[in-house]
């Protein structure tokens, strides 16, 4: 029997409605308890960058100021620091490298990087030598990305200088050079180039000194500021910047025992730069002063024996040639130069960098000690050869202390001794068979540590002339222990011909 719909009671009808409400309370209520618990921690906010308007004060203003001086330096001269790049074809094989064990070595290209900066808005760069040397392949890569291939218009292997230059039709941006004469220790400077290849890298630091000396074969023509701004290699040749914006310096150096930045940089001031860019760009090449001689330091027993209080001066180890200005100003080996036009001369590096330093063809007076006597002369300069004249090669001596040896053995001579021949006298320009040859030097001798060599003709010992090996033998036998030696020889150096050269010590 089919039931029929069973209608709800009004009861029930009016109760339905009732739950449906208290259920949708509740859930609202139940939701509201959940939210404020989870409302009582605040929201996390989204992050914006600060706007904030209140201008620093004291310190902090101070610190920003300097800020802002290095971000405008950096803007005002990065434009004008250019990526350098070289190859220079060379013979080479890699352990690692396949082919080479099959085919042999192939050649490759030494590859090299280093920085420069333009100092003319016709494109004339200034770097240093050893960047571009013996490259094959130089290319130029500005602060816009182009890319150039440069000539090159003069270098300068003394200073480690060159100039090289690019063309375009339009102005490059440059730099402004400054004067390093005028830079203090403390003042603060940026360093721009290219480390590691990063190219347009700046960093800061301060001058740490000035006219500090570095060892090397040009050391006497430079003299550096130091920097603990962060150089590397590849900043070579990049310009050392003052907070003004100019160049007062060209990085050149590191001191480091790893080959990366240790705290100490060197950088060619721009004073010296600015010479020598001058001369390049006029002449292609640098013209220096030139007296003719080769120079040692004084040393304490060479100061005693000529009546000097203390090691000064340079002493004339020889000189270069008879008709060198030197000779036909009468200086001689053994004579001690203690002045340059009326100014002091402290030591042989000294001296080499001072008349480098002077116009060629100048007269300049000499004052110098011989045999513990004043006296002065008028030299007028020739032109120094310069190494770029000789592919870059070292011009024999440069006039740096030989290294030291220790001085052993008993206090006597402790070499063999022949008489002159007179074709070693013809040989060695001696006028007369004079001297005491030495055949052989005994090991740990006196004269060893003197520096005698087997060849070398014995001239005079302590200014008495040698005319036999006799004569040696009786001056030393009136010389004790702590007596001063100072010896003059005749030498023959390969290539350069016969020369004098002064040794001394002192006996132990």
């Amino acid at each position: 029997m089919e039931r029929m719909p069973v209608s709800p009671s009004p009861k029930r009808r009016w109760a339905m409605p009732i739950g449906f409400g208290l259920s949708v309370i509740l859930g609202v209520g139940l939701g509201t308890w959940i939210s404020g618990g989870t409302s009582a921690r605040p929201s996390a906010r989204l992050l914006q960058v600060s706007d904030e308007s209140v201008p620093p004060t004291g310190a902090l203003a101070t610190a920003l100021a300097l800020s802002e001086a290095f971000a405008h330096v950096a803007r005002q001269v990065e434009p004008a620091v250019v990526h350098i790049e070289t190859e220079a074809a060379r013979a080479g094989q890699r352990a690692d490298d396949p082919f080479d064990f099959f085919f042999g070595p192939r050649r490759r290209p030494r590859r090299g990087t280093g920085s420069g900066v333009i100092v003319d808005p016709e494109g004339y760069i200034l770097t240093n030598h050893h960047v571009i040397r013996g490259a094959s392949t130089i290319r130029v890569k500005t602060s816009d990305g182009r890319t150039y291939t440069p000539e090159v218009i003069g270098v300068d292997p003394e200073t480690d200088l060159a100039v090289i230059k690019i063309t375009r039709s339009e102005p490059f941006p440059y730099a402004r050079m400054g004067d390093s004469n005028k830079l203090r220790v403390g003042d603060w400077v940026l360093a721009i180039g290219s480390p590691f290849g990063l190219e347009q890298t700046v960093t800061a630091g301060i001058i740490s000194a000035k006219d500090r000396v570095t060892d090397g074969e040009h050391a006497p023509f430079q003299r550096f500021l130091q920097t603990d701004a962060a150089i590397n290699p590849g900043n070579s040749g990049g310009p050392l910047v003052n907070l003004k914006g100019e160049v007062v310096g060209i990085n050149t150096q590191i001191s480091t025992s790893t080959g990366y930045f240790n705290g100490v940089g060197f950088a060619l001031p721009s004073s010296l730069a600015v010479e020598v860019y001058n001369q390049l760009i006029r002449h292609g090449r640098v013209a220096r002063g030139y007296l003719g001689v080769y120079v040692k330091p004084v040393t304490p027993q060479i100061a005693r024996m000529n009546g000097l209080k203390e090691p000064q001066g340079a002493l004339v180890e020889s000189v270069t040639d008879p008709e060198s200005p030197a000779a036909r100003a009468g200086l001689q080996t053994g004579d001690i130069i203690v002045e340059i036009d009326g100014e002091p001369v402290r030591d042989s590096r000294d001296l080499t960098r001072r008349v480098a330093s002077l116009e060629v063809g100048r007269t300049v007076r000499v004052k110098y000690i011989r045999d513990g006597r004043e006296y002065t002369t008028s030299v007028k300069l020739g032109v120094r050869p310069s190494l770029a004249d000789r592919g870059g090669e070292p011009l024999g001596r440069n006039g740096q202390p030989p290294e030291e040896k220790k001085s052993a053995g008993p206090p006597r001579l402790g070499a063999t001794l022949e008489p002159v021949t007179p074709h070693v006298a013809e040989v060695l320009k001696l006028g007369a068979a004079r001297g005491a040859v030495v055949s052989d030097i005994e090991e740990e001798s006196f004269a060893e540590s003197l520096g005698l060599m087997p060849g070398d003709v014995i001239l005079s010992i302590n200014r008495r002339e040698i005319q036999k090996p006799e004569d040696v033998t009786r001056i030393f036998e009136g010389l004790k222990s702590g007596d001063d030696v100072v010896v003059i020889v005749a030498r023959a150096h390969r290539g350069l011909g016969p020369s004098r050269s002064v040794l001394s010590g002192t006996i132990p």
